[in-house]
């Protein structure tokens, strides 16, 4: 529909692989689709859906709307979440997307969010968007091969790429 398509807010290779980069660029722009690329001489793309936005909230959010996929040859496999709505999606001012506790984290914080003082520096353990983990199963489902991350053998993965698309119609209904 026009008007109503996605656009990319942000791109980690031009804004940088800070999470404050990202959430300056992605906070209170609505459901947000992520997409990474590994550096692997082939890069393994995947993703996930956020339904809920990011706003810095270091807070979650419950939701079965929010989903994890990555691409096997042409077609992307979709990964539902699983184990109830609780906690699917991280939203820490220090971090990058988290979808669960630890099905996908793309620049995980550096120092603890909650409960901790960490004094009047609030930039310190700010997470590097060039780093990613995953461990399924738990929060979303395993992928049809059996594999425990998104990446496949590897729960963590080098990030090349890391792209947001927003719709600016959806944000200015917020």
């Amino acid at each position: 529909m026009k008007g109503r398509e996605l656009q990319c807010c942000y791109k980690a290779t031009i804004d940088g692989f800070s999470a404050t980069s990202f959430h300056n660029r992605c906070d209170f722009k609505g459901p947000c689709v992520v997409i990474g690329y590994t550096n692997d001489p082939i890069p393994f793309k995947f993703g996930g859906f956020n339904p809920e936005g990011y706003r810095s909230t270091d807070d979650y959010y419950d939701t079965f709307d929010a989903f994890l996929f990555y691409w096997r040859e042409l077609e992307p496999v979709i990964l539902n979440k699983v184990g109830g709505s609780g906690a699917a999606l991280f939203d820490y001012a220090r971090g990058g997307p988290q979808f669960g506790p630890d099905g996908l984290l793309i620049g995980p914080p550096l120092s603890p969010v909650m409960g901790v003082f960490t004094g009047p520096d609030s930039s310190s353990g700010v997470g590097d968007l060039r780093q990613a983990k995953s461990r399924l199963g738990l929060s979303y489902a395993k992928r049809d091969d059996g594999k425990e991350s998104l990446f496949g053998d590897e729960s963590r993965a080098s990030l090349g790429e890391v792209l947001v698309f927003c719709s600016p119609y959806i944000a200015s209904l917020y």
